[in-house]
């Protein structure tokens, strides 16, 4: 996709393109007060996120417990200070709006929220994104769950959906009691990966006195914001021809960017249709919300729902008329049973440098791991699959966890 993804305000069009140079035209046609300042970032940008990409890949599991990765983390801090100082942008006047344009990025790319501060190093790496030609992949997430799903079962693996786990026993060995279509049932395994993100991840598991320093370290990554989407079925004349596929509409560039002011559009393109009729598109427009879906009532998320498409009439003046379909019980239905599995934006109790690894995917206990997007929350949805990969890798080859 070509622009990749474009960032919206009332009164600036930013598309992101795949060629750098085209991409810092772009800005400083928006911003032409600000062109040296722009060219600085971007191609810090380009130099950083190579140079990130780098390190995340040398980051992987296996890794954890070699002594010397802090010794290479020392040789490496004057880059990572430079490279961490060198994302301050400079200046005054609308130069807080070419900011707001990056915040809008982030806010979308990563999982932690930075909240005014500095952005954390893995920012130059979500930034360059487009660039290397890399982006959320046409179908969204689902296109993702859907083929790993399909090589878990044909690889010998079971899903089970629908099913409530009552009881973890992980000594000598893993025994897991459920109840599953209305039966009781007990999975036996060596090795148990469990989301960092599960709602009975404290209760059933880390009552044990083992994991009060791992519950310590996980109660300082503190969701700020959740999202909630709402899905619609649209007519394609309602949808400009030049909307990108990503989009984020930006409704108020002087306030916050959480609390319904920034609006993230995914639409379907006109060939899937797998997705949508002919003549028509899918459309889902995420917010994010101070609190949790599950914490307000139908009647606030049907407030949210309808403000949504109120916010989106500023950009899209003909949805309203084009709506073909929309459930909204059904997208507040979803909001709340997908709260554990989507990511949240979260904030840390210190301010965060490089933002690659933020919690480890090892436990107190050898035969129990850790995944979920919070653990690399700065690599927003590529920390989610690289969390897995680490947590598999670690399961697979069963090494003995110390020190926590």
């Amino acid at each position: 996709m070509n622009p990749a993804i474009q960032v919206m305000l009332p009164n600036h069009r930013i598309d992101l393109f795949h060629n750098l140079e085209q991409l810092i035209g772009d800005m400083i046609r928006e911003f032409p007060k600000h062109e040296r300042e722009i060219r600085r970032f971007y191609h810090t940008v380009d130099k950083a996120g190579a140079l990130v990409g780098r390190w995340i890949g040398k980051s992987r599991a296996g890794q954890w417990h070699d002594n010397g990765k802090i010794f290479h983390r020392v040789l490496r801090l004057t880059a990572i200070i430079a490279g961490w100082f060198s994302l301050i942008i400079r200046g005054t006047g609308d130069v807080e709006t070419f900011r707001r344009v990056i915040e809008a990025q982030l806010t979308i790319l990563s999982h932690l929220h930075t909240n005014g501060a500095p952005f954390p190093l893995t920012a130059v790496y979500l930034l360059s994104l487009p660039q290397r030609g890399v982006y959320y992949p046409l179908g969204g997430r689902s296109a993702w769950v859907n083929w790993l799903r399909k090589r878990f079962s044909d690889a010998g693996g079971v899903l089970m959906d629908n099913c409530s786990v009552m009881r973890i026993d992980t000594k000598p060995d893993i025994n897991v009691d459920l109840v599953h279509a209305g039966a009781s049932a007990t999975l036996r395994g060596k090795r148990l990966i469990v989301s960092a993100q599960w709602e009975k991840l404290k209760p059933l598991l880390f009552q044990q006195k083992i994991f009060r320093r791992l519950v310590h370290k996980l109660n300082s990554l503190c969701p700020i914001v959740y999202p909630f989407c709402l899905h619609l079925g649209v007519r394609s004349g309602g949808l400009p021809e030049q909307l990108a596929p990503y989009a984020v509409w930006v409704r108020d560039e002087t306030k916050p960017l959480t609390d319904q002011n920034l609006v993230y559009i995914q639409t379907s393109r006109s060939d899937e249709k797998e997705r949508a009729p002919e003549g028509r598109r899918a459309l889902c427009a995420t917010v994010f919300l101070k609190n949790s879906p599950m914490m307000l009532t139908d009647q606030e998320l049907s407030g949210v729902a309808k403000a949504i498409i109120d916010s989106l009439e500023g950009l899209l003046p003909f949805l309203r008329e084009s709506i073909d379909y929309v459930n909204i019980e059904k997208s507040i239905l979803l909001a709340r049973r997908s709260q554990e599995i989507i990511n949240r934006k979260y904030r840390t109790r210190k301010g965060v440098m490089i933002g690659i690894d933020t919690l480890s995917p090892i436990t107190p206990l050898p035969n129990v791991f850790l995944t979920g997007g919070i653990l690399r929350a700065g690599l927003g949805f590529e920390g989610e699959i690289l969390a897995g990969m680490d947590a598999a890798f670690l399961a697979g080859r069963g090494i003995k966890n110390h020190g926590l």
